[in-house]
């Protein structure tokens, strides 16, 4: 019976994809290892949105911020309402200070999200961006902080999500992302 199920594991190793793998590195913060996964997953399929996605933000997230800008172009032209593609394009354009390109992609995202708080968290910063001058070391810092803010959203909507499943557990199974990785099932 161990055996068995080592064989299930082994196989269900060997499954994974080469997206899988830069979604979970991409997870752990290991940010080299997600591009290299996430290059090879498109070099099989040039035409996945949730690999070049994962690029832009691997990208992003090493402060190769000109290759992370050209890879959510391509993502924008390929889905034009993809929020990711819009935040972080938004936080790229923001770090590269091209003020205008960052406000028509940030208030562009905050018609896709709705919640009342992130939203308020962007039109403080558009509005601070277009009062005075900013540092490189403030635009990381607004960068980084509606990041969070968008991260925090999702975890709260997914939890809200699994609240709602929970009471009504006559739903289709849902399953949500977890905050240190991994994915919860109801």
């Amino acid at each position: 019976m161990r055996a068995a199920a080592l064989a299930v594991v082994v196989v269900l190793t060997g499954c994974a994809t080469a997206q899988s793998r830069g979604e979970r590195a991409l997870l752990r913060g290991d940010f080299p290892a997600a591009i290299a996964e996430f290059q090879t997953a498109l070099a099989e399929h040039p035409e996945r949105v949730r690999a070049l996605q994962g690029l832009g933000i691997a990208h992003y997230k090493t402060g190769a911020l000109a290759e992370a800008a050209a890879t959510f172009e391509q993502v924008l032209g390929q889905a034009p309402h993809s929020g990711t593609a819009l935040l972080y394009s938004g936080l790229v354009a923001l770090q590269q200070q091209r003020d205008e390109v960052a406000a028509e992609r940030l208030t562009r995202f905050r018609e896709l999200e709705p919640d009342p708080r992130f939203g308020a968290q962007v039109d403080r910063a558009l509005a601070l961006l277009r009062t005075q001058p900013v540092s490189d070391e403030v635009r990381a810092f607004v960068a980084t902080s509606l990041e969070d803010a968008a991260r925090a959203t999702l975890e709260v909507r997914a939890e809200r999500e699994a609240a709602r499943a929970w009471a009504f557990p006559s739903f289709a199974v849902r399953c949500y992302p977890m905050r240190h990785g991994g994915v919860l099932c109801f």
